[in-house]
């Protein structure tokens, strides 16, 4: 993957001082310059503390080398943004405020009352850093959306080449589109059972969870075989216990198997080879734009370093 592929490249030039990297000491609360443009310590302390609340079953004790491992994964996706930025600025492309307002909002509407402020605070994170991360994911979106998919539509005999290799995955066996109820009470899921003998589209009440899934006839779980067996469309099973609770069982339609030809699934074939071209050319743009750039690191991020956590710094 890119992103893999750009941290190797990143760890080692933490660890090493590879090309590109330099042991020069920064300017305190700068933690790594890209081509003079710094990063700063408070927005990577933001995006540590952002990883950290991420990641379940963290320890609180962490060792000196642990947490600079840490800050230096952090860092990465920091500098990879950086260079991104430039790149879009290099070609005359910049998020604009437009869109940072409203991605904004966008974001806010889903924390009702002071519930917004009151995430920052537990992250630790002001206004205006949050704001800066927001910048450089929407820089990311736009780089995505603008710069990698240029040229990426692929020839017609690369999809005929792709479907040549992967063509069993194109043949659908014969499959069965089932509804299945459930609730705790079987008076409930059978009254639930009857209203969907006279409609299929009724409304069901909150309490009776019903789920539709596909899944060829070999799949059937065997609780639910011999009354699947013999339903007929829209035909509905009789209400049985289950796992706990009370369950019945729906066939909505019933699914030939299928072969798709060349022509049905060139629009899922196209979608794959632009997905598998835009990421190959991320991974080159990123081992060119690193090997070029002038990276500058702290010295309290390298491995080896006897310098205290960069929260010290």
């Amino acid at each position: 993957m890119p992103h893999l592929l750009f941290l190797c490249m990143l760890w080692l030039c933490l660890i090493s001082s590879v090309a590109g990297c330099s042991q020069e000491s920064l300017p305190t609360g700068t933690v790594a310059t890209v081509n003079g443009q710094p990063i700063s310590l408070r927005v990577l302390n933001a995006v540590q503390a952002l990883s950290y609340f991420q990641r379940s079953g963290t320890s609180a004790e962490l060792s000196v080398d642990a947490l600079r491992k840490q800050y230096g994964i952090a860092l990465a996706s920091l500098i990879v943004h950086s260079l991104v930025v430039q790149e879009l600025r290099g070609i005359g492309l910049e998020v604009s405020p437009e869109r940072m307002q409203a991605e904004e909002a966008r974001i806010r509407a889903d924390y009702p009352g002071g519930e917004f402020e009151q995430a920052l605070l537990e992250t630790q994170m002001d206004i205006q850093t949050w704001r800066e991360l927001l910048h450089n994911q929407l820089a990311l979106e736009l780089f995505a959306e603008k710069v990698l998919p240029q040229d990426a539509e692929p020839s017609l005999q690369e999809v005929q080449a792709y479907y040549a290799q992967h063509e069993k995955t194109f043949s659908y066996p014969a499959s069965l589109y089932l509804r299945i109820i459930s609730g705790m009470d079987h008076d409930r899921v059978e009254s639930a059972r009857q209203a969907l003998l006279g409609s299929s589209d009724t409304l069901l009440p909150p309490e009776i969870l019903e789920q539709k899934t596909a899944m060829p006839r070999a799949s059937v779980p065997e609780e639910w075989r011999k009354d699947v067996e013999s339903l007929k469309p829209g035909e509905i099973s009789p209400v049985r216990k289950g796992g706990g609770q009370y369950q019945a069982v729906q066939l909505l339609k019933e699914m030939p198997a299928n072969h798709m030809s060349v022509v049905e699934a060139y629009p899922l074939i196209e979608q794959a080879l632009i997905e598998k071209k835009v990421e190959e050319r991320y991974a080159r743009w990123i081992e060119q734009v690193v090997l070029k750039a002038d990276i500058r690191v702290s010295v309290y991020l390298r491995e080896g370093s006897t310098a205290s956590n960069p929260r010290e710094k």
